[in-house]
């Protein structure tokens, strides 16, 4: 399984995540500020793993795709 760092968790960061992870993607979302609520939620309810006020180098460095 390819692994997927998304750099950014708004909306679209969320939204790729989503579909990443149904195409097959193993998924992380690492926002350097704030993810909102509403968003979170979300990838919570979906099973992916996401931080936040920060970036994980390790796990960015592990991808083997990294989109912003």
């Amino acid at each position: 399984m390819s692994k997927l760092v998304i750099l950014g968790g708004g909306e679209t960061g969320t939204g790729t995540a989503l579909l990443a992870q149904k195409l097959g993607y193993e998924v992380f979302v690492s926002d350097k500020g704030g993810i909102a609520n509403r968003y979170q939620n979300e990838l919570n309810e979906a099973g992916i793993e996401w931080e936040q006020g920060q970036h994980d180098e390790a796990h960015i460095l592990a991808a083997d795709l990294i989109m912003k």
